[in-house]
């Protein structure tokens, strides 16, 4: 096998856990050092801190061959044939070079990141008059924040962090970047209706994703960029695998609101259990609290052709948002009340909800030849997601439905029941289920059987609990498999593929006129 792969193979599993030495050996011990036969997902990205480990790795094993040379120069033979056997095997086991250059790297990569940090805090400081929106939560960060966008840049200059930036030293760049050259207009204060001057540098507002992996993640963001404004979108099992338990991921979604600025305003998602019944025990007695509700519209409905939610919203009037997912109308209604609040009126509001486009890799639509509908959800990989999707696939009636997913990852001890549950939901809904061969996947096919196997109807399956996913989180209920076009004894059919490229190769014999396809989740090299 060619050396220099598994080089780059070791290099980027490293790469892959974050630099994380601890989940590197870990992943190492469960998929083994050599690149396996099949094609990777993605590959090593070759960034400057890459660079310099591999380096620093080469530095060291050639450090190790001339101490080889020295030895037989030496005519220590004994010594020089050992430090050669070692010398081989580590040509292999670039691993431990690669951990001792990770840790020799350690002191210099951590004064680099806080030189970024504490000039991003510095640059912040400056701007009393900048508006910073926190959005922090276990799913629908990214569509929130997207949102967001849509609605205030109709009135205000905003910058919002990029993708998936939304760890320390990303949004530190992000900062130095993006606020390099600036004079700020003041934002009008709550209520008001005068427009700020608008030079071409000045940034009135920023939208901050906040990710988190651990406990005080979000703390240390809210550190850098204070919100003035804190949403929360919502708490789910994502995460929980380094989390441990849901005690510690509600605490630490909750650091968005206990490290907000004084009289900050804290958006919650009314419609999920873990938010409401946790959130006063974070919030400060001089922060304002408005919750969105789905079920507090007046009208909704959506358009299976034109791909559109139509809505009531108080005070805007009907409007129509180009999203698939019912969740986007929540997402719609606490950007109007942060509309609202930082003093925009409503027609500049509807003209701001009529700029939301979809957005890429969650729930975004792609039509294709013969009216086949194909749904990419590839980027949504928690349990709400997956009820989200289902959902939305539940609306398309009288057309096939087939769903493609590997499952989700990183939900721990609570996986055989989160996607047991996934199963049963799939099981009135699709027509199709597409499952990628791994550790999760045939708890799916078993919540799929349960619900047209009598024996095991209403019992807890042997090693699992039935979940309570659906009460922990109240949205509205999946369309009835009669109105669907479907029987409701229709079995869907189960079909299995060794890797995601093979299933979606396959896809051309698969899918017929008019189908509505749903891809859901897409894994990691790490997780395979």
């Amino acid at each position: 096998m060619n050396l220099y792969k598994i080089l780059k193979y070791q290099l980027y599993l490293l790469q892959l856990e974050n630099y994380e030495l601890k989940r590197f050996w870990k992943l190492l011990f469960k998929k083994g050092i050599l690149p396996p036969h099949r094609p990777l997902r993605k590959s090593l990205v070759w960034t400057m801190k890459a660079r310099v480990i591999f380096g620093i790795a080469i530095f060291l094993h050639t450090c190790l061959l001339v101490l080889i040379g020295l030895m037989f120069y030496q005519k220590n033979f004994v010594s020089g044939i050992a430090y050669l056997v070692l010398w081989i095997i580590f040509s292999s086991l670039f691993l431990v070079h690669y951990s001792i250059a990770l840790t020799l790297l350690w002191p210099v990569d951590f004064v680099a990141k806080q030189i970024i940090i504490i000039r991003a805090k510095s640059k912040i400081r400056k701007l009393d008059n900048l508006k910073v929106i926190g959005i922090a939560g276990s799913y629908g960060k990214t569509t929130m924040k997207e949102v967001l966008q849509a609605v205030l840049s109709a009135k205000f200059k905003l910058a919002s962090t990029p993708e998936s930036v939304n760890t320390p030293v990303g949004i530190g760049r992000w900062i130095l970047s993006n606020f390099q050259s600036l004079t700020p207009s003041p934002v009008p204060p709550t209520g008001g209706t005068s427009s700020p001057s608008r030079g071409e540098e000045n940034i009135e507002v920023a939208i901050v994703e906040m990710g988190e992996h651990y406990r005080g993640d979000i703390k240390y963001l809210c550190s850098i960029t204070p919100p003035v404004i804190a949403v929360v979108t919502g708490i789910n099992e994502a995460h929980l695998e380094r989390m441990k338990t849901m005690d510690n991921i509600i605490a630490t979604i909750f650091e968005i609101v206990d490290s907000s600025k004084p009289k900050a305003l804290v958006i919650l998602n009314g419609d999920d259990k873990n938010v409401i019944e946790n959130y006063k025990r974070y919030v400060w007695p001089d922060h304002s609290i408005e919750r969105f509700k789905i079920e507090d519209l007046k009208f909704k409905i959506f358009n299976q052709e034109e791909l559109y939610w139509e809505a009531e919203l108080d005070g805007i009037g009907k409007v129509k948002i180009n999203l698939l997912g019912e969740y986007a109308l929540g997402d719609v209604m606490a950007a109007v009340i942060i509309a609202k609040n930082l003093g925009m009126n409503g027609e500049e509001i509807k003209n701001g909800i009529l700029n939301i486009k979809p957005i890429e890799h969650r729930l975004q639509p792609v039509q294709s030849a013969n009216n086949i509908l194909v749904i990419d959800d590839s980027y949504n990989g928690n349990p709400n997601g997956a009820r989200e999707a289902i959902k939305v696939l539940s609306r398309f009636v009288n057309r096939r439905k087939i769903y493609v997913t590997p499952g989700l990852a990183e939900t721990g001890k609570r996986a055989p029941e989160v996607h047991r549950e996934i199963g049963r939901q799939l099981a009135s809904v699709v027509d199709v289920v597409i499952l990628i061969k791994n550790s999760v996947t045939p708890w799916i096919e078993e919540g799929i059987l349960q619900i047209f196997s009598p024996q095991e109807m209403g019992r807890v399956p042997e090693g699992g609990e039935r979940s309570n996913a659906t009460e922990n989180n109240q949205t509205s209920p999946l369309i009835p498999p009669q109105a669907l076009g479907r029987e409701i004894d229709a079995k869907p059919q189960i079909i299995y593929f060794n890797t995601a490229p093979e299933a979606h190769s396959s896809l051309s014999s698969i899918l017929k006129a008019n189908d509505v396809v749903l891809f859901q989740n897409d894994w990691g090299d790490q997780y395979v």
